[in-house]
């Protein structure tokens, strides 16, 4: 197991999928010194390995739906580029209307889809109960449909993104809680953990649900 570091350049506070692509990302482009902190006994215990692993482009906000156009093209070439299988498994995701109300909103999602360049496919009521036959849709309104959606592994994500960022110099380390920062001069300048203080040149935070914990 590495040891603690007294300086990092980089220090990334929480080994969630977050934390870890964030280090993999960083060393990748080429930064130095970089280091990857978990207070758990093993990288992506927090909400990381508590989600269901669903992956989807079909979202309402712009926002959401640009960054499925980043991470879902990652995640599919994942294995290719990590050396790490994720489970991916692209079976699609079929929304069911029953609703007018939910109709309109849907459509809505919809037309921004694919104004943002996702072709999410409307379904008539005849087509929602065609898609899946074994089920009884008699009240569906319509329904939407992307192919690409589907499910992965959470932890084999994080796992993936963890082992290719030690491959590229990034200290990676568990049962490391930081329980202070100190800031000069508005900048935070130390980590403090049980194990020592470590002098960094920046933090970035992504201790998920912690987040405002870490950062007070």
């Amino acid at each position: 197991m590495d040891e603690q570091p007294r300086h990092a350049e980089v220090a990334i506070i929480g080994g969630g999928v977050m934390g870890a692509s964030v280090a993999y990302h960083l060393a990748l482009r080429g930064q130095r010194d970089v280091l990857l902190l978990e207070r758990g006994d093993v990288f992506g215990q927090g909400a990381t390995g508590k989600c269901a692993g669903g992956i989807r482009f079909q979202f309402g906000s712009e926002i959401n739906i640009r960054l499925s156009l980043e991470s879902i093209p990652m995640l599919e070439r994942f294995e290719e580029e990590l050396e790490q299988a994720i489970g991916l498994h692209q079976g699609g995701y079929l929304f069911v209307l029953t609703r007018a109300a939910d109709v309109q909103v849907f459509r809505r999602n919809v037309d921004l889809q694919r104004r943002l360049g996702v072709p999410t496919e409307w379904l008539e009521p005849d087509e929602v109960r065609h898609q899946l036959p074994i089920l009884k849709f008699d009240d569906a309104l319509g329904g939407t449909f992307n192919a690409r959606d589907g499910l992965c592994d959470p932890s084999s994500v994080v796992n993936g993104y963890v082992h290719a960022a030690r491959r590229l110099g990034v200290t990676c380390l568990t049962n490391v809680e930081v329980t202070g920062l100190r800031v000069t001069r508005d900048r935070v300048t130390t980590v403090v953990t049980p194990l020592g203080d470590i002098e960094v040149g920046s933090v970035v935070n992504a201790a998920g649900p912690f987040a405002g914990e870490v950062g007070r």
